[in-house]
């Protein structure tokens, strides 16, 4: 039912913008975790996104159980105890960017809105990159992310494998809506 809903709220943006509506089918998302035992990285294909270059307006949907990491193993214990994928099965953020000029060839930008993952959400501002060549808009930023404030609890006996904060990158490429 929540996917249903968050499918219809990037239906509904790519909608009310006719015409000026792009969107990313195949989003990068990468998260790195460095901590004393071991580093921990994943990496996401799957997420998707709309972006409406006229007033900002932009949502990210990924969704949690695509992350591919390294170690089957980590995935199993990604998914089933630190961010339960069954019951939270997507992270989006939904918000606005400032600073994009269109036609420039980048720009620094700041996406500011909220963002939502394993079921807490918190207000964020992030600065990334966007860059307009040819008509294909691409979008790239660092954040980190603070595990604590998502509910995301780690063991006491993984303290030393897991960070408290994660590095997470996020990469989209955008076309427009035909």
């Amino acid at each position: 039912m929540k996917r249903l809903v968050l499918l219809s709220f990037l239906l509904s943006l790519a909608v009310q913008v006719h015409g000026q509506s792009l969107r990313s089918e195949s989003g990068y998302v990468r998260f790195f975790s460095s901590a004393l035992v071991e580093d921990i990285t994943a990496i996401n294909k799957k997420a998707t996104a709309v972006f409406n270059p006229v007033n900002g307006e932009v949502a990210f949907l990924i969704p949690i159980s695509a992350f591919e990491f390294r170690k089957s193993l980590m995935k199993e214990h990604f998914n089933e105890n630190y961010l339960e994928s069954d019951k939270f099965p997507e992270a989006y953020f939904r918000g606005k960017i400032s600073g994009y000029t269109p036609g420039n060839p980048q720009s620094i930008a700041v996406a500011e809105g909220e963002l939502t993952i394993h079921g807490a959400t918190k207000p964020v501002k992030i600065q990334g990159t966007i860059a307009d060549k040819g008509g294909r808009i691409s979008m790239q930023a660092v954040f980190m992310v603070a595990l604590k404030d998502y509910n995301i609890e780690i063991p006491r006996l993984m303290f030393q494998n897991i960070a408290e904060e994660v590095e997470v990158t996020v990469k989209f490429e955008f076309k427009n809506q035909k």
